[in-house]
């Protein structure tokens, strides 16, 4: 759970305005490379310690796991591995691993360097962790090429975890380290695409490209500059002055509005629909909120478009708890508009009334640190505009908590009402119900929300193969917390880039990782 500290603070959203001309050549061009200029440089590029989408995409560049996500899909495909196979009760997982694999020094990868890897990542104890220590109790080495995982329960998304940094091979001098080193002081030596040329800590990052990477086509741009912005103007008025190509991560959506609006020529956005999506959730043992009368009437007020309204379509009003992204688990069934005479006609059932101390007090928790301003705007509009429709609730939305707080009230439920973003750990059906609806999980269990019948449903599910029959099985999930108004979809995030028009290969995956080895300069 502690992901969710991550990931509520990954907002991929960006910041420009500009209105004038500027030079058509830009300082990347001169050498042939691409710069990205960002406002979420990685603090540190240790494999056993990075737990943030913006670390984890540089190191998917520099280093190849067992899996790796297959570009313009879901999927998931072998890369070190050559082969896998997964007992019936989906708890043990048993890899071959191709042969003669190596780090770009020419040292072996095998078997035994991947468990030295991942329990170095277990013995630090550090935020990458928890990617492993939930899902893993133990991983075990046969032989060279032989690497067994046993987990702790079934999970439908392994595959999608391995291709994540906790669980790449790590070379030996640094996987024999009882330290993190944040900062590559010696060298990070990975078996990926590109190499790590210079990490210059709050500054930049730099890759070069691989010459000894065989596990794909080498990186169409041999030189790859991470730039780093301090503000969001500062990075906007980089863009103005040509001197990144591409703008990715973390500024204000107010600015990409505003640079929609003008137009400006050579200059393109990039808009897509992302995985993170935003709910309100109900606790299910603090008042008024444990009375499911109240629940269904607040769910029945809620005007969610009002706040997708605002993004100007860098958001997509939600109506499932799972994503269109997943169309067999996309389940539709949660209001798309309000209906206020069902809604107090549910509170007068409720024994609550339109005059004095008899109205419905509801207060909803949310966090401007932590999402920002444009969004808590956002989410003050549609709660004034939801429930200043009835005389039947008193009603404000408490937008000052700080993150750390934030995150304490969701996992411990220690709300009746907030409104939160949540981003799966991989793109996967089951990475948003289980955390959300599963009673093992820490947000439904210490809200005092269990449902034997959604648990039973989610753990058929991890035992299947085909996503239509787990599709079919998560959609009743769903019904089922529809029918206890335990959790109501809201909207859904755009992930959004801006880029020079001289950048060709643009693509962002399904986990919100852009793929540097495809960007290339237009005609070079």
């Amino acid at each position: 759970m502690r992901f969710f500290r991550q990931t509520v603070l990954l907002t991929f959203v960006l910041a420009l305005l500009w209105t004038g001309d500027a030079p058509r050549l830009s300082l990347a061009q001169t050498d042939g490379a691409i710069t990205i200029g960002t406002t979420d440089l990685p603090s540190t590029l240790d494999p056993g310690e990075a737990y943030d989408f913006a670390a984890w995409e540089v190191l998917s560049h520099l280093y190849t796991g067992l899996t790796r996500p297959v570009p313009g899909s879901l999927d998931y495909e072998l890369a070190l591995a050559e082969d896998v196979a997964i007992s019936d009760d989906r708890l043990v997982y048993t890899f071959t691993l191709r042969a003669g694999t190596t780090f770009s020094d020419g040292t072996p990868v095998t078997a035994q360097t991947f468990v030295d890897s991942i329990e170095r990542v277990l013995a630090l104890g550090r935020a990458a962790a928890q990617a492993v220590e939930p899902y893993v109790e133990s991983v075990s080495a046969p032989d060279e090429r032989t690497l067994e995982f046993r987990l702790t329960k079934p999970v439908p998304y392994f595959l999608g975890l391995l291709a994540l940094p906790p669980y790449y091979p790590v070379h030996p001098t640094l996987a024999g380290r009882a330290q993190p080193d944040p900062f590559a002081n010696d060298g990070l030596i990975g078996n990926g695409p590109y190499l790590l040329d210079a990490f210059d800590v709050r500054d930049q990052i730099t890759l070069t490209a691989n010459p000894a990477y065989d596990l794909g086509p080498q990186p169409a741009t041999p030189t790859i500059h991470l730039k780093a912005y301090r503000r969001s103007q500062d990075l906007r008025d980089a863009v103005r002055n040509r001197e990144v190509d591409v703008a990715w991560r973390a500024l204000f959506l107010g600015h990409v509005l505003e640079l929609d609006r003008a137009a400006i020529d050579g200059l393109t956005i990039t808009n897509q629909p992302g995985t993170r999506a935003f709910y309100l959730y109900m606790g299910q043992d603090r008042e008024p909120a444990e009375d499911p009368l109240v629940r269904q009437a607040v769910t029945l007020l809620l005007r969610p478009q009002t706040a997708v309204d605002q993004f100007k379509g860098y958001a997509t009003a939600l109506t499932s708890l799972v994503p269109d992204l997943f169309p067999d688990a996309y389940a539709p069934i949660w209001p798309d508009a309000p209906d206020v005479a069902l809604a107090e006609e549910t509170l007068l059932q409720a024994g609550y009334r339109a005059r004095g101390d008899a109205r419905l007090d509801v207060g909803i928790s949310f966090s401007e640190p932590t999402y920002g301003n444009y969004v808590a705007n956002a989410v003050a509009l549609m709660e004034r505009r939801s429930l200043d429709e009835t005389q039947f609730v008193n009603h404000g939305v408490f937008l000052d908590i700080d993150t750390p707080t934030f995150t304490r009230m969701i996992e411990r439920g220690e709300t009746a009402f907030a409104i939160f973003g949540w981003t799966p750990i991989v793109p996967h059906p089951a990475a948003y119900l289980e955390p959300l609806a599963h009673s093992d999980s820490p947000i439904p269990r210490n809200g005092r929300y269990a449902n034997p019948a959604i648990d039973a449903l989610l753990d058929e599910a991890a035992l299947l193969d085909d996503p239509t029959a787990q599709g079919a099985l998560y959609r009743e999930a769903s019904a089922l917390l529809r029918e206890d108004f335990a959790l109501v979809p809201l909207w859904q995030d755009h992930v959004v880039l801006v880029a020079w028009d001289t950048v060709e290969g643009i693509e962002i995956d399904a986990g919100g990782f852009l793929h540097y080895g495809q960007l290339a300069q237009r005609g070079l």
